[in-house]
Parts: structure tokens; sequence; C-alpha cells
């Protein structure tokens, strides 16, 4: 009896492993991916196999197939995934609580209470709804849109997240940020987001309106920085050196509100591009386009003011979105018309050497207030790089007259004849550089 017992359990046994190995092999074959086809390795038990990922995921949006992920729940490393089926907008999959560690904002992971999305498909288009709860009691959801095009060999998807309150923002990508029990931020942003798989090129660009900051006391840091680096010239706007730094560092300073959004905005290019198709148009989807890489413009004056003011963060883009609350903070008080002078008064002209007036003398052994022209857009120029340009002012035995000249030509609300004045002043210039410390 023990013995014929025994025989049938091991008769058992050897069909469960058969058919787990019919099962494993009749997989394979359904999802074995076509030459060139973008495909994933993965493992089944001991086995292992490639799967085209575009059958993969036509099959778990097919109405008849996605109705059996129902109820199904797969823990990952951003959080539990739940997925359900709802006839009217298709597959739905949730992630509760879901987070991420986003290494350039710091240690701490970007979380929100439940991220939710439902996805559809129309032969190759893929689109849905995203909703994102934060986990920061009395914020409203985050709500938006994606689609996608999937081909043999990539799946291309754009997204759009709606105007959300800038400081719901702020609470969710740098929620341990000091300055925010604070500051009270005014303003919505919204977001485009595009990303490329399996090349991993993304690019991101938030879009901020009406962008306010209060409750910093950014002027009051601005006036203690300017009385530390001693005596100050104040100049004018109209001074030489003012139009100088405007035109060297921030062109258009006097048409931005204190920021650019584009500056937050990040892009990654893969090593091989790959080809994008575009999704037909439709008036309630996202179409999916080729991804732009984003190239950040330089920082306003603002933001570069602001950078001297408080002390550099370990992580850059937490970093950026501190300095960017008192950058805009400082477009209110103490303004543009006074900006320009305040930060003249604490701008590094190298060596360790702080203030226009300080530099003016010690490079030209005279006043800010009384700077020649060309000596003035020298020491503008100067502001890119100061401690760089010194040296390489010392080596040359003179300016760096091409980036002069460059600088001059940006200046505005001059005469014509001030502009040929100019510029023949600086291609004239012999300025000797002060022999080192």
């Amino acid at each position: 009896m023990k013995t014929a017992l025994r025989f049938a359990l091991y008769v058992l046994a050897a069909l469960v492993v058969t058919a787990a190995i019919a099962i494993a092999l009749i997989v394979k074959l359904v999802l074995a991916p076509a030459p060139g086809e973008w495909s994933h390795r993965v493992k089944f038990g001991a086995m292992g196999f490639d799967v085209g990922m575009p059958t993969v995921l036509r099959l778990a949006t097919a109405p008849w197939f996605a109705p059996q992920l129902a109820g199904r729940t797969f823990d990952t490393r951003f959080g539990n995934l739940r997925f359900d089926w709802n006839e009217a907008k298709g597959l739905e999959v949730n992630c509760e609580p879901c987070s991420v560690v986003v290494p350039t904002l710091g240690a701490s992971p970007v979380q929100v209470q439940r991220l939710s999305f439902n996805a559809r498909r129309d032969v190759d288009a893929l689109f849905g709804n995203l909703r994102a709860t934060p986990s920061a009691s009395g914020s409203q959801d985050l709500t938006g849109r994606w689609s996608g095009r999937l081909t043999q060999k990539d799946l291309q998807l754009t997204a759009e997240v709606d105007d959300a309150p800038i400081s719901q923002w702020y609470q969710l990508l740098v929620p341990e940020l000091p300055e925010l029990r604070r500051a009270r931020i005014g303003g919505t942003a919204s977001l485009r987001g595009q990303l490329a798989l399996p090349e991993g090129s993304y690019s991101l660009l938030p879009r901020l309106m009406l962008f306010t900051v209060d409750g910093l006391g950014a002027e009051g840091l601005l006036e203690s920085r300017a009385a530390s680096c001693g005596t100050q010239a104040k100049l004018s706007n109209e001074a030489w050196l003012s139009r100088g730094a405007v035109a060297a560092l921030d062109d258009d300073f006097f048409q931005h509100a204190g920021y650019e959004s584009s500056s937050l905005a990040r892009s990654h290019a893969a090593t091989v591009p790959a080809p994008v198709a575009v999704v037909p148009a439709k008036a309630e989807r996202v179409s999916a386009t080729r991804i732009v890489m984003q190239t950040p413009p330089p920082p306003t004056l603002n933001l570069q003011a602001a950078r001297l003011l408080v002390p550099p963060l370990p992580h850059p883009d937490a970093q950026q979105l501190r300095d960017m609350l008192y950058a805009v903070e400082l477009e209110r008080a103490p303004g543009k018309q006074r900006l320009v002078q305040a930060y003249l008064d604490i701008a590094p002209w190298g060596e360790q050497m702080c203030g226009a007036e300080a530099a003016a003398r010690r490079y030209f052994r005279r006043s800010a207030r009384s700077l020649e022209p060309a000596q003035a857009i020298w020491m503008a120029t100067m502001l890119r790089d100061p401690d760089g340009m010194l040296q390489k002012w010392r080596a040359d035995g003179q300016i760096d007259k091409p980036r002069a000249r460059s600088v001059a030509e940006q200046v505005r609300e001059i005469t014509g004849g001030q502009r040929v004045a100019l510029l023949r002043s600086v291609a004239n210039a012999r300025f000797t550089a002060p022999a080192g410390p």
C-alpha cells in the first residue's frame, strides 16, 4: 500500500513538473521576441528566456486578457502594485503607497499616498489618465493624462500633469526643506514629461505661472551680505558696470519675473537614439512625439544673487529648488531696480574678493563710479568666471577682448554712437592685470 501511494505521489509530482515545463515552453513560444524586437529577460524557476515586450504589453491591455489580472498584486521597489479592470477605463494600476528615491533631491524618497493610472489601447496607441494623492494632509490630487506609441522596437510615452499649487509641488519633491516652514508660496505649476523605452531617454519640462514667494527675509540677507563685503558702490542701473553686468549674466533680466521655468527642465539622451513615430492626433489624448532634449538656460541674475546668500546643499536639484525660492522673493524685495545694485555689491570678483568697489580699486585703482566704459565692461565680463578670467588676464598680459566685445555688443539702451565708441574702446584696451597676492 505504501509502495503504491509513493508511486502515485511520484507520478503526480512528475505530471506537475511536466505541466509547469510545458506551460513555460508555451509561454516562451508565445512571447518569444522576433528578430530585432524589444525584449526583456525573465526567469521561470531555473529557466530563463527572452520575451518580446510589445507582445507582453499588447496582451496585458487586451480586453479578453486584462480582466484576468484584476485583483492581482505585486511587490516592487516603488510600492505594492494592484491591478484592476474597468470596462470603461480599461486596465487600472494602483501603487499604494508609492515612492522613489531621486538622489539629486536628497536621501528621502519622493512619496505619494497613492498613484493610480488606467491604460487603454487602440491598436498600437496607448492612452489613459493618471492621479497621484500626496502624502501631505490637505493637498489636492495631482491629475493628468498620458499616451504612448508602441512599435516592435520601442515604446514612446508622453505625460502631462495639470496645474497644481507650486507649494504642493515643493512639499512633494523636497518636504524636508527648512524654508518651507516659513515661506508663503503662490502660483501654479504643470509638468510635461517624455520617456522612450527601452533606450531610457527622457525629458521633463515644468511650467510655472504667477510664482511668488514671501517670508524668507531675502532682502535682509542681501543687505547683510553686502555689509560684509565692505564699502558699497551703490551704482545706478544706468552705470556702465550695471549695464555690463546685465549683458554678461542675464540679458533678459528686465523681461523675466526672476525665474525661468525651463531652468528646471531635465533630460537625458540615450547613447543610441531610436526613431520615434507620432501618435495620430485625438482631442482627448496627449500625442507621443519625439523627445526633445532640454538645455536649461543660464541662471537668472536673481538666482545668482540667491546663491550668494545661503550655503549650498549637497543635492543639486534640491539646492536649485531652494535657491529659486529666494530668487523669486528678491524679485519682490528689493525688486529689479535695486537688485542689480545690490548684486554688484556682493558679487565675487576673484581672489576671494567681493563687491564692485573693492574690485574696481584692486584692478583699476579707482572707484566703481569712476570706471571708464571699457573698464566697466571688462569687470562685468569677469563675473562669468572671476578667478579663471583673472588667471588668463595675467597669463596673456591683456584682457580677453573677444569675450569683452561679446558683452559690449549685448549692452542695451545705448545709442548707436555710444555702442561704436564702446566697441572701439574695448578693442583698444591695454589693461594690465594686478600682480597676484
